[in-house]
């Protein structure tokens, strides 16, 4: 009977951790604090599809919009499903909290896997006075080391708590925060995550988003979860080939 439940336990640890997801959705709510003095809040709703990295958020306030993130590239739509406009960024969507919590990445924030695995090292582990495992990563690619500085991490039951990176003077750049984690399915994933970046004249823009309604799996809403982007809006579109 004993050796039937270890059995068991074992058969249950491996389907758990074997499972795979590949879709996110939630409700969510941008507070942004600017350098400025001002405040913006952003409202709508997120779907994420793992499978075509296609991130996508559809809000409704304070404008009817629809951004969509795939590649290096960001489309912003109007509530017609025009494009207003476009612009390329340098965050990719392998390394958002969606797809790091989906492909169980994310207590990490995926250093250890895909595009950076073997780009950073462990230089030391320690506890801070609130019981945090704090990790300090350094580049250890001798090419990168004079462009990007090191990550720190802090981790509460194995739940990535903070994590903080600096330049190649041990600068300060920016700092995030994960609270209020749930379990859906299978999936750990935090309601509520806070950033704050700096500026060089040591000013910060602070940014909270919430999440809520959290759906993995979703069946329908397909166009929502893998949007068409407009042809025009492509890469050579107009174009014929030659």
């Amino acid at each position: 009977m004993k050796r039937l439940i270890v059995l068991l336990l074992a058969l249950g640890c491996q389907y758990t951790f074997g499972q795979e997801f590949y879709r996110l959705k939630a409700d969510v709510s941008i507070k942004d604090k600017l350098a400025t003095g001002a405040y913006r809040l952003t409202v709508g709703k997120v779907y994420y599809d793992k499978p075509s990295l296609s991130l996508s958020y559809r809000l409704h306030f304070p404008n009817e919009e629809t951004i969509i993130i795939r590649d290096t590239t960001l489309y912003r739509l109007n509530k017609k499903d025009s494009l207003m406009g476009m612009q390329n960024i340098t965050i990719m969507n392998e390394f958002s909290i969606f797809h790091l919590a989906l492909s169980g990445r994310l207590s990490d924030y995926g250093i250890n896997s895909g595009k950076v695995n073997g780009i950073y090292k462990v230089e030391k582990v320690e506890k801070d006075n609130n019981g945090r495992v704090v990790t300090t990563w350094k580049v250890a690619e001798k090419r990168l080391q004079k462009t990007m500085g090191k990550i720190k991490m802090a981790n509460i039951d194995k739940k990535l708590d903070a994590i903080a990176f600096y330049d190649v003077t041990d600068k300060l750049l920016s700092q995030q925060f994960f609270k209020d984690y749930v379990n859906i399915k299978g999936v750990i994933f935090p309601r509520q995550v806070t950033q704050i970046s700096y500026n060089t004249d040591g000013s910060q823009n602070i940014q909270q988003t919430t999440y809520k309604n959290i759906f993995i799996d979703e069946n329908g809403e397909d166009k929502l979860y893998n949007r068409i982007i407009p042809v025009h809006a492509l890469p050579g579109a107009g174009k014929s080939p030659k």
